[in-house]
């Protein structure tokens, strides 16, 4: 089993997996060309990833873990139940905006990636806790009675194209756009009033 290390290397390494990803498909980058990119020798990214899955698997699930603590910091914020979601919907465009290179590294590798056992467990608690602010939301009568995952579906589809677009064309996601996107995914979820 590979060494964990901590400092500068990780930084490099993971840098260098998402800018070798973004820029040539999880199926091209190689261990190789990571190292060369981090500039480091081969065996040094072996000291702490056993092989391209772990680390595509490691940098794929620090990021995912990013992007959903800053969803939940958003939703422990003081605010009704729209604020929550809102805030949550924000915080990823706000990544994107922030991190562009990694939002397109998990855009990339999300679907081809076979995560270890613990990975998804990790990634499902994630989902879970983003889901508990919907059904929060449902049981206050402030959302439809509907599956969490549908609602959830409905929320973060939008948010990631908005994010998505603004990360591929290296700018600001248009704020008033996603203004009008969420409230119209905000009406199709809400109680009527």
């Amino acid at each position: 089993m590979a060494r964990r290390k901590t400092g500068d290397k990780s930084t490099k390494i993971r840098q260098a997996t998402v800018d070798e990803v973004v820029e040539k498909g999880s199926s091209a980058a190689s261990i190789n060309a990571i190292a060369k990119r981090a500039g480091l020798a081969v065996g040094t990214l072996y000291r702490y990833h056993d092989d391209k899955e772990a680390l595509l698997g490691s940098v794929y699930l620090t990021i995912k873990a990013e992007i959903h603590d800053a969803m939940m910091a958003s939703a422990a914020e003081p605010g009704t139940s729209r604020d929550k979601i809102r805030a949550m919907w924000f915080a990823i465009l706000d990544h994107a905006s922030a991190h562009p290179r990694d939002f397109l590294f998990v855009e990339v590798i999300m679907n081809g990636l076979l995560l270890t056992k613990a990975e998804r467990t990790r990634v499902n608690e994630m989902a879970a806790a983003a889901g508990a602010v919907i059904d929060n939301a449902i049981a206050e009568g402030v959302l439809r009675p509907r599956s969490t995952d549908a609602i959830r579906t409905l929320l973060i589809a939008p948010a990631m194209h908005i994010g998505r677009r603004s990360a591929l064309d290296d700018k600001e996601p248009d704020m008033v756009g996603a203004e009008e996107i969420f409230d119209l995914c905000w009406q199709a979820i809400a109680t009527p009033l």
